[in-house]
């Protein structure tokens, strides 16, 4: 590729922000659990420095696959990486396959079986051994109208990030709920924790949270407020509509 092209594109790349404000990168940068480790052969396999294995935003670094694979410059990527938890508990309705999004690159130059790519965002550091995903740019949640909290079926917080096991406001968390539940992006959530060991009596009010993004059984959600630190496994009324 001619210089000058490839300099024009990575200007470009590092203008792009997804969403118009920090909702939009909490959502690309928020953790995720997958039913299975992924199984993902284009990698980050080094980068302009021998034996640098981390990339931040502006750095080249080295992708094992081309045009072969259908890489072409331009094109913007995810980098993500698979984390190996032993602290998240698995329950009978969640086992965690927890992926950390690192940040987002784009590809620069391409050839048969290799090409070069510029980090465009870090959520992270990006890693050698960091797979790539097609990027895509990240849905803003429309704020659900007024409802109320559902104590009487309460979701739970079962994951957050690189093993983490607290939130705190502005931290994104996962649910054990999703679109199969009749959960939507920009519902309400109350985090609490039962007083007496059940969800029948009085409740310890945590904080508040609202969804970002959801998938079939789990929810990305973002901790707005708290009166303490919240744990995976403390529980969350989601706000419905009553009639």
């Amino acid at each position: 590729m001619h210089v000058a092209l490839a300099l024009a594109i990575v200007a470009q790349a590092a203008q792009f922000t997804p969403g118009a404000n920090g909702t939009g990168e909490a959502i690309a940068c928020a953790p995720m659990s997958l039913a299975a480790p992924p199984v993902n052969s284009m990698r980050v396999v080094g980068g302009q420095v021998p034996g640098r294995i981390m990339f931040g935003p502006g750095e080249p670094l080295v992708i094992n696959a081309g045009t072969a694979n259908g890489l072409k410059p331009g094109q913007v990527y995810f980098v993500r990486r698979y984390v190996t938890d032993r602290f998240t508990p698995v329950t009978p309705d969640f086992a965690p396959h927890s992926i950390h999004t690192a940040g987002w690159v784009t590809i620069v130059d391409a050839r048969d079986t290799m090409a070069v790519a510029t980090v465009t965002h870090a959520c992270d550091g990006v890693l050698e051994g960091d797979y790539l995903e097609p990027f895509a740019e990240p849905v803003l949640p429309v704020p659900a109208a007024d409802a109320r909290p559902d104590f009487e079926n309460p979701a739970r917080i079962v994951m957050a990030d690189e093993r983490r096991q607290a939130g705190y406001p502005g931290l994104a968390m996962l649910l054990n709920r999703g679109s199969d539940h009749g959960v939507r992006p920009g519902q309400a959530l109350t985090i609490f924790r039962a007083a007496a060991g059940g969800t029948g009596g009085p409740v310890l009010t945590l904080g508040t949270a609202t969804v970002l993004r959801v998938f079939g059984q789990t929810s990305v959600v973002r901790i707005d407020t708290s009166s303490d630190v919240i744990w995976v496994g403390d529980l969350a009324a989601i706000h419905r509509i009553t009639q």
